[in-house]
């Protein structure tokens, strides 16, 4: 791809406000939808999203600048004869939004217009007509009603309730799948003066009953001082671990970890690998706790489901990592508040569980191989571990065979387990450690990515092998390990974290753009993965100021002062995939912990 073609590419800017319970608000910093993503009241009920308030059109505004995307959303908007402040301002654990638009310049704005448009619909799908839309008017606003969702509004002034229909375009679908259109619904407008100083107030909720209680109250203030309080408990460096640190909190939701926004929900995985940064080395232990019980109760023939669903029968449970991410947690959770804590006694059982599972053999082929105390999985048309890509029922990366960070992740479970009593696993640890060091590391100087079926070393160079270094660090030998380092440095790290697959591969994918085959085709096949900088700076100590300028500019991009999913792996590395990923944030927010950059004060951990 050419450096020309590669500029129309590049991502737009986006602003993000969530709700604590997995709900958000956002569009792009041009105050527009580009996704079906995008919306101004992303109503979440028990993790799933519908999409209320899409956007609000102001006639005759012609220009508009972003000012702030913190604690609330800030715009300059101007008209040929008005200049207004609008404020996005999203409540703390309720699904509600207000706007407030305030005159600027001591100017009256006379007339003021401002019209809502509505979507009212899962958040994945795209409206095609209004017919299941029920509209009731009030005073001073109304309420929409579908089968699945409402959604309660109220202004400042009185409501003029006059229908409207209006086709939007989104142009990131388009680039996506290519379905990008739907039909928005608005039943009125306000028309109003906002006086010299004055102001005009809407809010829009999922829920009637504090719709006036909401509107006396400042959802903007209450953000900026929880912000502040949880901020005392700790002490930073400067204001960009500030930044950093509060943005732990954005993906709590219904005692769940979102893994991402836009459109990811709770996986099994992406929690436990994010539970030390966001939850453990914060201090929110009892929140940690409610996670791993509720993981805990959800296990079956030893396995943590991949995708967490409140319904059981809708959990998904494709995944060989997933409890051995839990007790690698759970072992964060150890070095957090000691072996000594009550806690651990209560996860003996589900440790116990998923150790005896493993050894005996579960569902999707994973069974220790007796003859190595080696972990295997494998079945036709499922990708099991966190490279689970699959296109057509084809896995891209399917890894059947003995992934090596499943060694490196049982020998952690293995160890973790002795420690808590339970029969052999200390002396089954010993051996899987002489076989991880007999089978994975090759003449090559790094780690094999796969030990397959037929035995045979996958040599493709990925950065898998960095979870079982940093794991074992204190077990491998040294010499390999530095091998393996130096090679994972020159041709793997790149500024925002480790590419998936070495460049010179025949597979290698440098840019993750296009439909959804050449999305799923580049997703592990080179595309970078920040989340690996949490192993990877175990092993290398990072550079305050560097790690600080990278993270910096990249908060100024994509997700503004988000932490993106993923980067393509050439060249301007731009960030692609959900703007705001929880395992992301997490790996920043451990190291920044790990390297004393942010310390919890007094009894806070």
């Amino acid at each position: 791809m050419t450096t020309e073609s590669r500029k129309n590419i590049k991502p737009a800017e986006e602003w993000l406000l969530t709700n604590e319970l997995g709900g958000y608000s956002s569009q792009t910093s041009g105050r527009k939808n580009s996704r079906r993503f995008h919306s101004l009241l992303m109503e979440s009920r028990n993790l799933t999203r519908y999409n209320l308030l899409n956007s609000v059109k102001i006639a005759g505004l012609t220009k508009v600048v972003l000012l702030q995307v913190s604690p609330s959303v800030k715009y300059a908007l101007s008209g040929k004869n008005f200049t207004l402040i609008e404020e996005i301002s999203l409540s703390p654990r309720k699904n509600a939004v207000e706007l407030c638009y305030r005159a600027e310049n001591g100017k009256c704005v006379k007339p003021f217009e401002i019209r809502p448009f509505f979507s009212m619909r899962l958040s994945h799908y795209l409206r095609a007509n209004a017919d299941d839309i029920i509209f009731r008017a009030h005073a001073l606003g109304g309420s929409l009603k579908t089968p699945e969702t409402v959604c309660f509004f109220k202004g400042d002034s009185a409501f003029i309730s006059k229908k409207k229909i209006k086709n939007a375009y989104y142009s990131e679908d388009k680039i996506r799948d290519g379905s990008c259109r739907e039909m928005l619904f608005s039943p009125g407008f306000w028309k109003t003066d906002i006086k010299k100083g004055g102001e005009f107030r809407i809010v829009f909720s999922s829920g009637a009953a504090a719709l006036s209680k909401y509107q006396k109250m400042n959802f903007s203030g209450q953000r900026l001082r929880r912000g502040k309080e949880f901020l005392k408990n700790f002490k930073c460096k400067n204001s960009f671990f500030e930044k950093l640190l509060l943005k732990s909190p954005d993906f709590d939701a219904h005692g769940e970890i979102v893994a991402g926004f836009h459109w990811f929900e709770a996986w099994g995985r992406d929690t436990m690998i994010s539970m030390p940064g966001l939850l453990l080395c914060t201090g929110r232990k009892e929140k940690a706790k409610k996670i791993f019980r509720s993981a805990a109760a959800s296990l079956r023939n030893g396995l943590l489901p991949n995708i967490f669903s409140t319904q059981a029968n809708k959990a998904s449970y494709n995944a060989v990592d997933a409890s051995l991410w839990f007790i690698w947690a759970l072992s964060q959770y150890r070095r957090n508040f000691g072996a000594r804590d009550s806690f651990l006694k209560e996860m003996k059982k589900p440790v116990s569980e998923i150790i005896k599972n493993y050894r005996r053999g579960t569902e999707f082929g994973i069974k220790m191989d007796p003859s190595d105390a080696l972990i295997t999985a494998g079945q036709k048309g499922k990708a099991l571990t966190w490279m689970d890509a699959v296109f057509q029922g084809r896995p891209i990366t399917p890894r059947a065979g003995k992934p090596v960070e499943i060694q490196g992740l049982w020998y952690n479970a293995l160890k973790f387990a002795a420690a808590m009593g339970v029969k052999d696993a200390g002396i089954l640890a010993a051996r899987a450690a002489e076989s991880i060091k007999e089978k994975y590391f090759l003449k090559e100087g790094y780690m094999a990515d796969l030990i397959d079926l037929d035995g045979q070393a996958d040599k493709s160079l990925r950065p898998n092998q960095i979870i079982t270094l940093a794991i074992m660090k204190d077990v491998l030998p040294s010499a390999p390990v530095s091998k393996a380092m130096k090679i994972i440095d020159e041709k793997l790290l790149t500024p925002f974290g480790l590419r998936t697959l070495d460049r010179k591969a025949r597979e290698y994918k440098g840019i993750y753009w296009g439909n959804l085959e050449k999305r799923d085709s580049a997703y592990h096949q080179g595309t970078v993965w920040p989340w690996l900088l949490q192993f990877y700076y175990a092993l290398r100590k990072p550079s305050r100021a560097r790690f600080e300028k990278i993270w910096t500019g990249h908060f100024k991009k994509a997700g503004i002062d988000c932490v993106s999913e993923i980067f393509d792996a050439d060249e301007p590395y731009y960030g692609r995939g959900c703007i705001h990923q929880a395992w992301s944030a997490a790996a920043l927010i451990y190291t920044s912990f790990a390297n004393g950059w942010i310390k919890a004060r007094g009894n806070h951990r």
